[in-house]
């Protein structure tokens, strides 16, 4: 196929010749090569260009790198297909490898990325999103199946835990650690927070000891605790107990 074409050059507009040639390479995909001819030049004037040559196309944006180029690309019809990747031209919702699908789904983008959303999301993937602070644009990202059933447990522990809190039972705890920076130490999704405690250090890191009722600072660490007294709150999967009053079981 063969057209002619206006472009812009400097301060003249040009004329163009473009041939594209079309190879077929299967599976929805051509070989595409455009070739581009500097003809002449035509006028400062774009109405006048445009007068002279009313058939052609006008495209400002065509600008001679030299007298003649040529560009190649491989342009697609389908979106069912891999177009890249050792995968490539194979259809992807046979394709077993999960794992690479949804490697291949990050690099992808518009219609085609819609497709491969939906060909993951029988496979039990979830899409999210998350908004940039910086220019609020909106970024995606996958959940994989292992992930949303290790979320759905947590939810499961959450809902059982605060069972036990709305009765306002005491709470034994082992903690693995003494309190952090913040006066907190966490066993998997439960946040054991103190706000009164005492900042320690050890080799320029800084760790915190609770007070008891009788402001005595106490090392928990590898201990049993007895909480009797507490406040919380949850946010999703995750607890956060305000410890207001414990003892140590011996």
């Amino acid at each position: 196929m063969t057209i002619t074409a206006i472009g812009f050059a400097n301060k003249f507009y040009t004329l163009w010749q473009i041939t594209e040639e079309t190879k077929p390479l299967g599976n929805g995909c051509n070989y595409v090569v455009t070739h581009y001819t500097y003809i002449k030049n035509i006028s400062f004037d774009k109405e006048t260009a445009l007068a002279k040559y009313p058939g052609a196309t006008l495209d400002e944006n065509l600008r001679g790198k030299t007298i003649s180029w040529k560009t190649e690309k491989e342009v697609w019809e389908t979106v069912d297909t891999f177009r890249f990747g050792k995968y490539k031209y194979e259809n992807i919702d046979c394709c077993s490898d999960t794992q690479y699908i949804a490697w291949y789904w990050d690099q992808i983008y518009e219609e085609h990325k819609d497709y491969v959303t939906e060909v993951l999301k029988k496979r039990g993937y979830e899409v999210r999103s998350w908004k940039s602070s910086y220019n609020d644009s909106i970024h995606e990202y996958l959940v994989d199946p292992e992930t949303l059933e290790n979320e759905k447990l947590s939810l499961e522990a959450a809902d059982v835990m605060m069972k036990q809190l709305v009765k306002n039972e005491p709470i034994e705890v082992i903690p693995e650690r003494n309190l952090d920076e913040f006066g907190e130490f966490r066993i998997d999704d439960v946040i054991y927070h103190f706000d009164l405690w005492k900042e320690n250090y050890y080799n320029g890191y800084v760790y915190g000891l609770p007070l008891d009722k009788k402001g005595n600072a106490k090392r928990i660490k590898n201990k049993k605790l007895n909480i009797t007294k507490y406040s919380y709150s949850r946010n999703g999967s995750i607890i956060t107990i305000n410890v207001e009053e414990f003892n140590i079981i011996k």
